[in-house]
């Protein structure tokens, strides 16, 4: 059981000369492609393009509100396509990219303004979404967003 105070006894760590000697980085998924399908994403979802956003989630994915409400791709959709809200504006800032072989995490602040059925609202968050590289195209996989509090 791992307890604060106490030296790990076995392990990589209970060995000083154990090392990591090189770390190799395989990124397939070159950062522009990965930049161009989220500002496609962002685009669409302003728009309230249903056809493309279908393209560019996976059937898999999950998408984790600012909330932290979880929706299937089908279910997002389906909240769009009835009006549960509706994005106005969406902006990114501080992109950041992260390679992981045949994915990729994009990284960034978000901002965008939202209809509810209940008023508007909007939405400051720090977002990852994940990004996978299929035979046919690249996909989100995986978008979680939480929520940047008020500044004082």
């Amino acid at each position: 059981m791992f307890h604060p105070d106490t030296e790990p006894s076995t392990g990589p760590l209970s060995n000083p000369s154990r090392e990591v000697s090189e770390v190799i980085i395989v990124a397939t998924m070159p950062q522009a492609d990965v930049l161009e399908v989220e500002n496609a994403r962002l685009i669409a979802m302003t728009d309230g393009d249903l056809d493309t956003l279908d393209v560019l989630i996976a059937d898999s994915a999950l998408y984790v509100h600012s909330s932290g409400a979880i929706d299937t791709k089908h279910e997002y959709l389906t909240k769009l396509a009835t009006g549960q809200f509706r994005y106005t504006t969406v902006a990114a800032e501080d992109m950041r990219i992260t390679g992981l072989g045949e994915a990729a995490a994009l990284t960034y602040r978000m901002r965008a303004r939202v209809i509810f059925p209940t008023g508007q609202r909007l939405i400051h968050a720090q977002v990852t979404a994940i990004w996978r590289q299929y035979d046919d195209g690249i996909r989100l996989e995986l978008f979680q967003s939480t929520p940047i509090p008020a500044e004082a």
